[in-house]
């Protein structure tokens, strides 16, 4: 069996198990290598007419998480339940609204709060319990069911 990665504009665009054909620039890689790009298109670049890895692999992969990251959702009910359980009386949680209107307003107001929304507001300190980046990551990564590290 044969493999490509297909090139277009000297992008990656594709995999196949065929030829394309023009425009396109079917360049025969292994099979090891047509899975890995399979598995992860960010991982791989052409230049120089080779396929190399991504020098910049990392940091696109580390960007696309936190991308990720902060459009995860959850219901506003759900973060009021979230800083109940960590020990915050509804009655704090109550007093900490009515001293942000804003924020109160966005919670009333809005179907789904954004990770990435609420972490521009941290931290949060409501009496006395003060409410971090990682302890909001986790807590939308836990309703999301998913585990980021």
């Amino acid at each position: 069996m044969t493999y490509y990665l297909m090139i277009e504009d000297s992008e990656i665009i594709g995999a196949s198990q065929c030829k394309s054909g023009e425009p396109i620039i079917d360049v025969e890689v292994s099979e090891e290598l047509y899975n890995l790009w399979k598995e992860d298109n960010d991982r791989y670049i052409y230049k120089d007419g080779e396929i190399i890895e991504n020098p910049d692999y990392e940091e696109i992969k580390r960007q696309k998480e936190q991308e990720h990251i902060n459009n995860l959702t959850m219901t506003a009910q759900d973060l009021l339940d979230m800083i109940h359980n960590l020990g915050v009386s509804w009655d704090s949680i109550d007093d900490y609204l009515n001293k942000h209107k804003e924020l109160k307003l966005r919670l009333t107001t809005c179907q789904n709060v954004f990770c990435g929304v609420l972490r521009q507001l941290l931290p949060l300190d409501i009496d006395g319990v003060e409410i971090t980046d990682e302890m909001i990551v986790r807590a939308f990564e836990i309703k999301n069911s998913q585990n980021i590290n």
